[in-house]
């Protein structure tokens, strides 16, 4: 990592001591350009020094043969009451895909919580909204190229923080194309680019609200959603992406 890479990471949720940025890797993305990654155990590590008293939860909320759904709240303190967590998200991850086995479970746990940490600030200098386990990347890192350049201009750009952006669902019938020709496919994909305007804007194609759209449903009855996200496992992944967001964002509402 370059001296003007690191000045490119603006400091967050700092701990005297540890510097996150010593562990970031690079990896190398399909053009031969570098980005930089933070793993998942160095995000638990930040966590565990700057909130020793924090709690990480995670629950089960679907598994079968097939595949896994964990859903995960950080807490900044074990004893905060059940609502008064610091950030939430889900993870969801299959054993059709070759890539993880038969760890779906334990993956699907290990991407909740790195999401989980970077929603609170431990992570997201270096990477969007996932997580990485055994050389599995379900997130962006963070493109040296452009840090590097950042760095090198004024003091506004070099605490700029550059993400690999991903495109937004323009369907649920046809899976959209990211610039690098990959295919939306996981349920995490849709979850790091759909919008909350395309996830209103999702039908449903299945049981008593076939043919309504998910805003629709938000609007009259948002906890009918939850059948969604914690039931459905049909293969429009853009459905249960949907219903996630809905939901997450009714909560925060709410809360």
């Amino acid at each position: 990592m370059t001296e003007n890479t690191m000045r490119s990471i603006p400091s967050i949720n700092t701990v005297d001591g540890f510097n996150p940025a010593e562990f970031t890797r690079e990896l190398m993305n399909d053009d031969g350009s570098m980005s930089l990654y933070l793993d998942v155990k160095y995000r638990m590590l930040w966590f565990r020094l700057h909130r020793p008293n924090g709690k990480i939860d995670t629950e089960i909320v679907h598994v079968d043969e097939k595949s896994a759904v964990v859903f995960c709240k950080l807490y900044s303190d074990r004893g905060d009451p059940a609502e008064q967590y610091l950030a939430k998200s889900y993870a969801q991850r299959f054993i059709s895909q070759e890539k993880y086995g038969d760890r779906y479970l334990e993956i699907a746990e290990t991407a909740a919580i790195g999401r989980v940490l970077a929603a609170a600030g431990y992570g997201t200098q270096f990477c969007g909204t996932a997580d990485m386990l055994s050389g599995i990347i379900a997130d962006a890192p963070v493109d040296m190229t452009i840090a590097e350049d950042t760095a090198s201009g004024s003091v506004e750009a070099s605490n700029r923080v550059v993400h690999q952006v991903k495109p937004t669902p323009q369907s649920i019938q046809e899976n959209p194309v990211v610039p690098n020709k990959r295919k939306m496919t996981t349920l995490e994909d849709y979850l790091n680019g759909m919008t909350l305007e395309d996830a209103k804007n999702v039908v449903v194609d299945v049981g008593r609200y076939s043919g309504t759209k998910l805003g629709e449903i938000v609007m009259s009855n948002p906890k009918d959603l939850d059948w969604y996200v914690k039931y459905y496992a049909g293969k429009n992944l853009a459905l249960k992406a949907g219903a996630i967001l809905l939901m997450e964002a009714v909560t925060a509402k709410a809360s």
